[in-house]
């Protein structure tokens, strides 16, 4: 792999460059279980480095396995689109300044990884040499905010869900469709990307990022003209190799005020006009100090 030099100043926040050309960036490259990503904001690229680095990233899902994915808070590496991949086997790892060991990080957890300023272009990223991460607890420096603690997290169960519901629909797919353009909750570019990256893997495919007009300008629907009965110009329209996933709000909540932040959105996978299958009426509520955990489904919707 190549690999890239970044130039940093000690003690201060990561900001990228300068942009790599299109056909380099680390989102149009291959990645594990044949899964790939590719999204429509390519961010920025590294550039010379003289000495160690700090980024700062929010863990989007692996602490458990001590295998992170990462995405990149504020503008980082990639203008606040990049996503890495670090193993935290036998790194040294703090909690809040104190000694501690890689069992105290937690999805969405965020927190700053010190290394020695390269980076091998891949998608996901990987950092050169790491010497050390630190990370907060709840409440404490970086991670006083959590309205979307693991966030993330919640977004990959619901899609998980509905991969299992309706199987017939995505069980042939090779390619899977994934809009977050509208999910409530405010992901940034770089979660958005770590989310289309975890679906892939997990299910051994492509991703692709698009809304529904996106995806079908791109080429990716086939039109089938209907019969001698419909009306002029109406077709048929499906995906023949490939199941787009969305994830939207539902305002039909949208004046509603409660005590704890609560995420209303509705789910659906579509493969064609009458190949569809959702959830409806989502939600989910914020424990206070705790994470996004579950939600509940008002109903689904098979078409």
């Amino acid at each position: 792999m190549k690999v890239w030099s970044i130039l940093l100043s000690l003690c201060l926040c990561l900001s990228a460059c300068g942009g790599p050309p299109a056909e380099e960036t680390p989102a149009e490259n291959s990645g594990p279980a044949g899964a790939a990503v590719t999204e429509a904001n390519p961010g920025q690229s590294p550039s010379e480095a003289t000495s160690s680095a700090v980024l700062t990233c929010r863990i989007v899902d692996g602490a458990e396995e001590g295998s992170l994915l990462l995405a990149e808070l504020g503008e980082g590496l990639y203008g606040g689109a990049g996503v890495y991949r670090l193993n935290v086997q036998n790194l040294p790892v703090t909690l809040d300044g104190i000694a501690a060991d890689a069992s105290v990080l937690e999805d969405g957890m965020p927190v700053d990884i010190s290394f020695n300023g390269t980076v091998m272009e891949s998608f996901p990223a990987q950092l050169g040499e790491v010497s050390s991460i630190s990370a907060w607890s709840r409440g404490q420096g970086k991670n006083s905010t959590g309205t979307t603690y693991d966030l993330c997290g919640l977004y990959l169960q619901v899609l998980d869900d509905l991969w299992q519901k309706d199987p017939g629909l995505n069980e042939d797919i090779s390619t899977a469709g994934l809009d977050l353009s509208r999910a409530p909750g405010e992901l940034t570019e770089s979660e958005k990307a770590a989310l289309a990256w975890r679906f892939g893997e997990t299910h051994g495919v492509e991703v692709v990022m698009g809304t529904f007009e996106e995806l079908k300008e791109q080429g990716y629907f086939t039109a089938e003209p209907l019969g001698e009965d419909a009306r002029p110009g109406a077709v048929f329209l499906h995906w023949e190799d490939g199941c787009l996933f969305s994830i939207e709000p539902n305002e039909a909540h949208a004046e509603e005020v409660y005590s704890l932040p609560t995420l209303f959105f509705n789910a659906e996978k579509w493969r064609s006009s009458l190949g569809a299958y959702g959830f409806y009426d989502c939600s989910a509520v914020w424990p206070e100090s705790g994470t996004w955990s579950g939600y509940e489904t008002g109903g689904e919707i098979i078409s």
